[in-house]
């Protein structure tokens, strides 16, 4: 869990305590706090699919690299630089404000036959605390962002942190956008030791997995290359593909 994912749960709980202070059961108190902390982890938790549903596999021993958070116009061109060089393929979930400037880097995403989803248009910390309204144009303009370089992209959606609730799920229903998840998460965005991460990682995934990174890491572009040839060594496929 991230620490804000952290910081959300501490604000739910102050919220909870502050709305149930009037209540003067303590049953009662504890019910609603109890359930407050239930629905938080459902939000925070990929598997359960408590208010949304996602793809949360690839096809039979194959390997989903997918990266979030780009298109980052340094490190993005490296990843897709091993890519090619590998003829491997995989997703990218972009973020709608980083699309202008960045286009011509996203037509060669695509070129290249890497899959495309958007990953919300603000990636704000503070998504899963918004109103229908404002999470349902968050959502649907960093979709249309994509959609104006790449009509053809489809209608993939990978929420920020992971965070869902009932307004996301009207949100993703209202722009016609299925979730993708993921399997393996690296926390590339936390550990800061490249061996490691690339250790964890060697350990973890399997076939059928779809593995969450970040091309806005430097650290994350450093063991990519090395990743991908352990997988191949295992006898695994790389490729942009949904099951």
């Amino acid at each position: 869990m991230s620490k804000i994912q952290v910081a959300l749960g501490i604000a739910v709980l102050l919220a909870v305590v502050i709305l149930t202070t009037s209540i003067p059961n303590l049953y009662l108190i504890a019910l609603a706090v109890g359930f407050s902390f239930f629905l938080f982890a459902m939000a925070m938790l990929i598997k359960p699919q408590f208010f949304v549903k996602y793809v949360l596999k690839t096809t039979e021993n194959n390997v989903l690299l997918s990266f979030d958070d780009g298109p980052d116009p340094v490190n993005t061109p490296l990843v897709l630089d091993i890519l090619k060089k590998h003829k491997v393929t995989a997703m990218f979930f972009l973020i709608g404000e980083k699309v202008k400037g960045n286009e011509a880097l996203i037509q060669r995403m695509h070129a290249e036959g890497h899959l495309l989803g958007s990953h919300s248009y603000s990636h704000d910390p503070m998504i899963g605390l918004w109103s229908r309204k404002k999470t349902t144009l968050d959502i649907g303009d960093g979709h249309d962002a994509l959609q104006i370089i790449i009509p053809e992209a489809g209608n993939w959606y990978r929420p920020p942190f992971g965070v869902t609730n009932p307004n996301i799920a009207f949100a993703l229903q209202k722009c016609g956008l299925h979730a993708v998840g993921w399997t393996v998460r690296s926390y590339d965005t936390v550990k800061k030791d490249p061996e490691k991460l690339l250790e964890s990682l060697k350990r973890k995934i399997k076939g059928s997995d779809i593995v969450l990174l970040h091309d806005t890491q430097a650290y994350t572009v450093s063991i990519v290359e090395s990743l991908i040839v352990e997988l191949k060594r295992k006898k695994m496929t790389l490729k942009a593909e949904l099951n």
